[in-house]
């Protein structure tokens, strides 16, 4: 008896998934919904080895979509599946021609939502194919959908990036013959990030390489982290800063760190080792702007310490680093706590939409023990354990900046734990590169920060092809006020230190050590 079409689909995309997605059974024999795209995507054999398209767009059931500025002609796929009782929407876009052979997927927003297509435009610019989704959770403003569809958090795990992933590598293996020769993903910041590590640690198959920068995959102590900023210097009247104090005080912390490394440039290499004490800035009479008042000096104690659970005294976050105070503005400088923040107390913590600071005011034992709760948790990332993608040969780059006003030790804590739970090995597979004077993404312009640019996927992809991991690596500077240069960065936990004669803008008149250790001060 003939199998029927739905039948032969289905064997067929097991088939693909053994081939080039995921070795996970629950996903293999998910029960899904496919486009009319999807279906003729499988159809024919593979062909010979080729960088431009076997197939025709229309044989995927796609969409040619003609070339416009710098943005490549391209096949544009879209299609839906059922993933933890979840509708997923998802494109994949392949271009016309002179495909790199490359699969490097979209990150989403940290919430799901609308597809990354802005995210997808830049990937395509560099002739990969690439895969976006809403994973599902769509029609929503931040974490809004947790208080009528909690279920829905779910889907944080990941996923349905995971299956999503798998068809992209379907697609293209129809489209152009061969199949991908390198899965990677590029991410800064946001959810992007976070899905980085989601996959490498939940789903090491998809992947060759990584890069996640300036991470947030503790999901349930970022938001408390941006409150505890938020407090610090609005617990009280008299710890009010206003936003006016931050160069006089970024100046001060200059003074006393900037030649730490040997160069004067308004950049300290190690903020870890910077020894500023704020009351050095203690007001000698009336409050004026060239000092702190008393409360002032207290916040800004508290804003370089440790945020620590009010009960147990447990580490929560990172603290904001010496050097970054040009950039606090957004997390202390309006009349309500920052945005995501904001968002996260009313959905994660109270799940009431109408909270606000003042309604009830933060208390950093009780809402860390709320925001960590069975259902929340699923929007944490930090499992350290990534023997399973170290095994098949993964390499994952994790760079931090030391400037962002996302508390970086958090990117440090998560490598710290990798290496803790690995052993020394480890660093063949998995670096870390804390970037001096970077606030948040390469490329990206914030301020007090230069803009810091650098290629890491030719760094993964030398990595992953000649198995030498990169002891230092090179990145360039410049923006309005700096100096155009190029900046030796050590592979943690070492940093770079000037030989003392020569450019300053040259790398080779820098060498890499390990600091001395550094004993942060017992809380207050």
């Amino acid at each position: 008896m003939r199998r029927s079409w739905r039948s032969r689909v289905h064997q067929t995309w097991v088939r693909t998934f053994r081939e080039y997605g995921t070795h996970n059974t629950r996903v293999r024999n998910l029960p899904f919904v496919l486009s009319a795209a999807l279906v003729a995507a499988l159809a024919g054999p593979a062909s010979a080895q080729t960088r431009s398209p076997v197939g025709t767009c229309e044989g995927l059931g796609g969409q040619m979509v003609r070339a416009e500025g710098d943005l490549p002609a391209y096949c544009r796929v879209g299609g839906s599946t059922r993933v933890v009782n979840s509708d997923v929407k998802f494109e994949v876009w392949l271009p016309a021609e002179r495909w790199t052979g490359d699969v490097m997927p979209a990150g989403s927003s940290f919430w799901g939502g609308p597809l990354p297509l802005a995210r997808m435009r830049e990937i395509l610019r560099t002739g990969a194919v690439t895969v976006g989704t809403d994973l599902g959770i769509e029609g929503f403003t931040g974490p809004s959908f947790v208080l009528t569809q909690p279920g829905k958090l779910e889907n944080l795990k990941m996923e349905p990036l995971h299956v999503v992933v798998a068809r992209a590598r379907m697609l293209a293996a129809s489209f152009y013959g061969p199949g991908p020769t390198f899965s990677v993903m590029n991410e800064c910041g946001g959810g992007g990030s976070r899905d980085v590590l989601a996959m490498v640690q939940r789903f090491p198959e998809d992947l060759d390489a990584a890069v996640a920068v300036n991470f947030t995959n503790y999901g349930t102590r970022h938001g408390v982290s941006q409150m505890w900023l938020y407090d610090a210097t609005h617990r009280s009247p008299e710890a009010l800063l206003p936003v006016s104090k931050l160069p006089m005080l970024h100046q001060a912390v200059l003074d006393a760190c900037d030649n730490n490394d040997g160069v004067r440039d308004r950049v300290i290499e190690n903020p870890k080792a910077c020894h500023f004490e704020p009351s050095a800035l203690l007001c000698k009479g009336g409050d004026n702007a060239s000092c702190l008042t008393r409360g002032q000096v207290a916040a800004v104690e508290r804003m370089y310490e440790t945020p620590r659970h009010e009960r147990t005294g447990e580490a929560i976050y990172g603290p904001m680093e010496k050097g970054s105070e040009l950039g606090w503005g957004d997390m202390i400088g309006a009349n309500e706590p920052y945005r995501y923040a904001l968002a996260y107390y009313r959905n994660m913590i109270f799940r009431d939409p109408t909270w606000t600071y003042d309604k009830q005011r933060p208390n950093f034992g009780a809402d860390i023990d709320r925001s960590e709760s069975a259902a929340n948790v699923a929007i944490n990332h930090t499992n350290p354990d990534l023997r399973a993608f170290v095994k098949r040969g993964g390499k994952l780059l994790l760079v931090g900046g030391w400037k962002d006003d996302l508390p970086p030790q958090n990117v440090v804590s998560y490598y710290e734990n990798v290496v803790k739970t690995m052993g020394d090995g480890v660093r063949d597979s998995v670096r870390l590169f804390m970037v001096p004077g970077m606030h948040h993404c390469f490329g990206g312009t914030y301020p007090g920060a230069y803009k810091v640019d650098f290629d890491p996927v030719q760094a993964v992809r030398q990595w992953k092809t000649t198995g030498k991991a990169p002891d230092q690596i090179v990145v360039d500077t410049s923006g309005d006020g700096w100096p155009t240069r190029k900046r030796l960065v050590c592979a943690y936990p070492k940093v770079s230190a000037y030989k003392g004669r020569g450019d300053v803008g040259d790398p080779s008149n820098f060498t890499c050590r390990v600091p001395t250790p550094v004993r942060e001060a017992a809380p207050k």
